[in-house]
């Protein structure tokens, strides 16, 4: 049975997004179905791309990927899109930096797209 875990330093602050709240939940559902652990390596912490970027409102997360076979990354990627891609897509899940040290899954809300408390209710 997988586990979701949490790198120490992670940060979620105070209040997550509902974007973020919707991610936590659907990897909370999908990892125990796992064989292998999925580890949240950023939050609101760290240094991403400016202001805007979506980790620092509570609306994206990395995952640690270089502990995963390449099937249990492609998994993952096909579950977390599976389940988080709907219509009208809100979010955005893909592998960066592949094959580089610091590879990594990441899932945010997509540039552009509000996601409200009633999209995260109603499971959008």
């Amino acid at each position: 049975m997988g586990r979701l875990l949490v790198k120490p330093s992670v940060d979620f602050g105070l209040f997550l997004a509902p974007a973020g709240a919707r991610i936590l939940d659907v990897l909370k559902r999908l990892v125990p179905s796992y064989s292998f652990d999925v580890t949240i390596t950023s939050a609101r912490d760290s240094t991403h791309s400016g202001p805007s970027d979506p980790h620092h409102s509570g609306e994206a997360f990395d995952l640690r990927t270089h502990d995963l076979t390449d099937h249990q990354k492609a998994l993952l990627l096909a579950d977390l899109r599976e389940t988080l891609y709907k219509t009208p897509r809100k979010f955005w899940i893909d592998l960066e930096a592949p094959g580089q040290p610091h590879e990594h899954i990441h899932c945010q809300r997509r540039k552009g797209v509000t996601y409200t408390v009633d999209d995260y209710l109603q499971n959008r």
